[in-house]
């Protein structure tokens, strides 16, 4: 009985002690655990859990950089939308962004410019994605 509780023990503990393979689920798994701006070490380097997006907005709040975060975001979802995988929401985000920026309100222009990229990246990922693995959602 005892060898049998010392299994189980070890079995449900074992996906804590499972390193991640990739970049992308070490990436993944640190994000998920403590958000931005957390520093995690993978295969024998240090990275930190910002999306590229969160980085591009750390800027100085001027109308003049929120305005070229928000033409990369207008830019990003264009390149999605061609693509048939733009979500609906970000429009309504890119718009928020503009009116930010309109209001003088650089920080939130940058804000919402860098989340609107951020969704038009990940709706190109989904694309390839969609392309790679079609199969999967042909009935058999």
């Amino acid at each position: 009985m005892k060898k049998g509780l010392v299994i189980a023990a070890a079995l449900a503990l074992a996906p804590t002690f499972v390193a991640a393979e990739s970049f992308q689920e070490a990436f993944e798994m640190n994000r998920a655990m403590y958000g931005n701006d957390h520093v995690f070490d993978w295969n024998g380097g240090k990275y930190h859990t910002n999306h590229e997006e969160e980085l591009e907005a750390r800027v100085q709040a001027t109308k003049t950089n929120a305005e070229d975060l928000l033409a990369k975001a207008n830019a990003k979802n264009k390149e999605v939308a061609e693509l048939g995988f733009e979500w609906k929401l970000t429009g309504g985000i890119l718009k928020d962004a503009q009116a930010a920026i309109d209001e003088g309100d650089y920080q939130k222009a940058l804000d919402l410019a860098a989340q609107a990229k951020y969704h038009a990246r990940i709706g190109i990922d989904q694309y390839h994605y969609a392309q790679k693995n079609w199969h999967l959602s042909v009935p058999q």
